[in-house]
């Protein structure tokens, strides 16, 4: 699997939020190198999929405080898809714990989740508050 690189063209023009996405790319990364060993240390992986579950849990708050700060017109669409990332998080977090999960068919289902949820979600979502955000000062 090929790491998850960041492009200009995920940037939402906000330094702010490209700064948290690019950390996000960098937790998928993660989860990359180790979805390419053959035997994915649990320890490891866990510790990888709750930094992703913190991690969201902050990024996505964030993002729903300014909908809420500003009143954004998208926010209902929006928030829907981040409950969607949050329960799907919520699911690995248990796979993870659970000694029946396959942790390599795991890692390599959740490392290619998290890069077509995010790259999606970015581009097709984030940045259509882009302009918005702007127009608030968001920086």
């Amino acid at each position: 699997m090929e790491k998850f690189i960041w492009k200009d063209e995920y940037s939402v023009g906000i330094p702010s939020i490209d700064e948290q996405h690019k950390h996000f790319f960098g937790i998928t990364n993660r989860m990359i190198d180790l979805a390419e060993e053959a035997s994915p240390a649990r320890e490891a992986l866990a510790a990888v999929v709750g930094e992703l579950g913190d991690y969201a849990m902050y990024h996505l708050k964030t993002e729903e405080g300014y909908f809420d700060e500003f009143a954004y017109e998208g926010a209902p669409e929006h928030v829907q898809a981040h409950n969607l990332y949050r329960e799907k998080v919520a699911d690995y977090l248990k796979a993870v714990q659970d000694p029946a999960t396959d942790l390599a068919k795991f890692t390599d289902e959740a490392a290619s989740y998290s890069i077509e949820w995010l790259s999606k979600h970015i581009l097709l979502m984030d940045k259509k508050y882009s302009v918005f955000f702007k127009e608030h000062g968001v920086a």
